[in-house]
């Protein structure tokens, strides 16, 4: 399992760190010029919200389940499960074509018994558990990562929650659920090399356990009701 650290940040925190970063970091190859792609997430919970109730209760191990695609493009989708022990993470995924993708935010009702077992766990929740999506999280990732440690530093900007009805269809969600902050994380496996957290400490960051999910359940909440 990888550590995770969640800051959040300041317009001009961001700016500092970025511009310090980005001399001895690369940008992710799989953004734009500048290093960013936009990110869907549709997160799926249980009918009592045990996602929710588990990261708002401090529950130390916890895990949950979504389909992510990025830039709009649903031929790269995928179905992942995130489990988290303290600051430690492991992330699972699977490959889905876009009509398992729509089935499962649908109800299931497709044959998952060749497919990966991830993919079979899901379609078991789905279809006998109850689990639903639940809410869509919009936002775009400015990331920078380091081959030789396996390091790797997001800046995630205008987060926004959206409806699961057209979260296939809807272009781009503006709900910007932090406002003028952004979360930063910080991935790493045993060790976060010396100079980074030289970097990471030249500016005053105060540790979030911000949850996009949470922010943007909640969000929704206060907007619709539900």
């Amino acid at each position: 399992m990888r550590h995770e650290l969640k800051y959040l940040l300041t317009p001009i925190e961001y700016t500092l760190l970025r511009e310090r970063l980005k001399w001895c970091l690369e940008r992710d190859r799989n953004g734009s010029e500048a290093g960013q792609y936009f990110i869907r997430s549709i997160y799926f919970d249980s009918p009592g919200r045990s996602a929710l109730r588990e990261k708002s209760d401090g529950v130390n191990e916890r895990r949950k389940y979504r389909i992510r695609f990025y830039n709009g493009d649903l031929s790269f989708c995928r179905l992942e499960c995130k489990e988290k022990t303290g600051t430690r993470i492991l992330k699972r995924s699977c490959p889905l074509t876009e009509a398992q993708a729509k089935a499962l935010t649908e109800g299931g009702g497709f044959d998952a018994d060749a497919g990966d077992a991830l993919l079979q766990t899901m379609v078991h929740l789905v279809e006998h558990e109850g689990f639903c999506p639940v809410v869509t999280v919009d936002y775009v990732r400015e990331a920078y990562v380091s081959p030789l440690s396996d390091l790797r530093i997001t800046f995630d900007k205008e987060i926004a929650w959206g409806a699961v009805e057209d979260c296939f269809t809807h272009e781009r969600y503006l709900s910007n659920v932090y406002g003028e902050h952004m979360i930063l994380e910080v991935k790493y496996n045993e060790y976060l090399p010396e100079h980074i957290s030289h970097i990471l400490a030249s500016v005053s960051l105060i540790r979030t356990h911000a949850s996009k999910y949470v922010s943007c359940v909640e969000s929704q909440f206060a907007a619709r009701g539900y």
